[in-house]
């Protein structure tokens, strides 16, 4: 028999006699941390539903919840930096809300005088701005073979001066209270009571920490630390990062309209910036808005120019903005993200769109660890190390340093080869 050929029987013990020892393979094993990852990850799948679940009955409670944690994370690498210097915890918490709020104040008072005065000129040019949008929409369908009569301002308006549509649409708000009620209820409590929850809970949080983590039985809460560290560096991190790269995108955005006079350049520009939180809709939205207001304010050229200043700025966020922001990130494939985007909308509305991300990051963290050093036998830094990673992507100013530092290499060489190929006059 062939050397490389498997020979031999199994032994009670799962392993084959007559392997080489470099070859042998631990089939009990490898059967049993299959099994122990697949009931894991099951019991897994079933915690989160079980969440899901609880979460659906306390929907109330899910707004406030989302943005205490937001704002744990993002003002939690402060206070621990506060705490390090020698200051106070209560001091350090108290400081960096403060810090939080005095910039939201001075952001509002930069921002709110031209938002206000964008928004009166929205609202008295808006007849004229609808007018002009049903022309453009019926001159397009019409190019398209559809005829269709789409309404000016006057018919709107005679639509709602209908008594009967008055009576109608007072009927559907009256049905619609509940909601209505209901939907002012949970803007109260995500403005008011989440930085509350957020300010106690940062108070105690290395005790929470403390009690969660005798929580764990002793043989594992070593990999319990580990793989918590993980997730909340991961998810922390994209959390903080994609703040600061909405409020950068939103005032490039800004600027950009600025530049080129689109009408309402700031309230597109925030838009933009905001809806930049969830991932792929920040640009295509401020990009499409910025092109119908141009091409129903100004002319085709302005409209051309928005959709070219938002490929601009998604071209700076992508290439510069984020590689420098979300350092370490878990990779999720575009369509899996926008797979989990429909499922959270789905799920929690708003808040679900806006989890969805973060939530299926952790996840990814947890199930990998799991299958890594179960099935695999990875070790801990292994699994981590294949899982998160540096956000890199190809740096554009590094790859233009590159080419003119190549070319100034190859200009003296080339200016070389060419001397020695020039025939010496005085050689004869």
């Amino acid at each position: 028999m062939d050397s490389g050929e498997f020979s031999g029987e199994l032994d009670f013990d799962g392993n084959l006699d007559g392997i080489p020892d470099g070859r042998r393979v631990d089939l009990a094993g490898l059967v049993t941390r299959i099994g122990v990852s697949t009931w894991s990850l099951l019991g897994l799948l079933l915690l989160v539903y079980a969440g899901l679940w609880v979460a659906i009955q306390l929907e109330v409670l899910l707004g406030p919840v989302v943005l205490a944690v937001a704002l744990i994370y993002v003002l939690n690498p402060i206070v621990h930096r506060l705490v390090h210097w020698g200051a106070p915890r209560w001091l350090a918490v108290l400081g960096s809300f403060v810090a939080l709020s005095a910039g939201i104040v001075l952001l509002g008072f930069l921002v709110i005088p031209s938002i206000s005065s964008q928004a009166s000129e929205l609202a008295s040019d808006f007849p004229t701005i609808f007018d002009d949008s049903a022309a453009e929409l019926e001159d397009t369908l019409d190019s398209l073979g559809f005829s269709v009569d789409v309404w000016d301002y006057e018919q709107l308006q005679a639509f709602f001066d209908d008594p009967d549509n008055q009576d109608a649409l007072v009927s559907a708000v009256t049905d619609r209270l509940g909601a209505v009620t209901s939907g002012i209820f949970e803007a109260i409590l995500v403005f008011f009571v989440a930085p509350v929850i957020a300010f106690y809970i940062l108070l105690d949080l290395p005790r929470i920490a403390d009690e969660s983590v005798s929580l764990v039985p002793e043989r594992a809460q070593e990999e319990v630390l580990h793989v918590t560290r993980n997730v909340g560096g991961a998810v922390g991190g994209f959390l903080r990062g994609q703040v600061l790269v909405a409020l950068i995108v939103g005032v490039l955005t800004s600027v950009g309209f600025l530049i080129i006079d689109l009408e309402f350049w700031l309230i597109i520009g925030m838009i933009a910036g905001v809806l930049n939180i969830v991932p792929f809709v920040g640009p295509w939205v401020g990009g499409g808005l910025g092109f119908m207001v141009g091409l129903v304010t100004d002319s085709p050229t302005t409209a051309i120019l928005a959709a070219l200043v938002a490929f601009i700025v998604q071209q700076i966020d992508n290439n510069f903005v984020s590689p420098q922001v979300l350092r370490a990130t878990v990779h999720l494939h575009p369509a899996v993200v926008i797979l989990v985007l429909i499922l959270g909308g789905a799920i929690a509305g708003l808040w679900g769109v806006l989890l969805a991300v973060p939530v299926t990051a952790g996840l990814k963290i947890v199930v990998g660890h799991l299958w890594r050093t179960r099935v695999l036998g990875q070790s801990w830094t292994e699994a981590a190390d294949a899982m998160i990673r540096p956000h890199t992507r190809p740096d554009t100013l590094d790859r233009i340093r590159d080419r003119l530092g190549s070319d100034d290499d190859e200009a003296p060489a080339q200016a070389a080869a060419g001397g020695a190929e020039q025939p010496d006059p005085d050689a004869d």
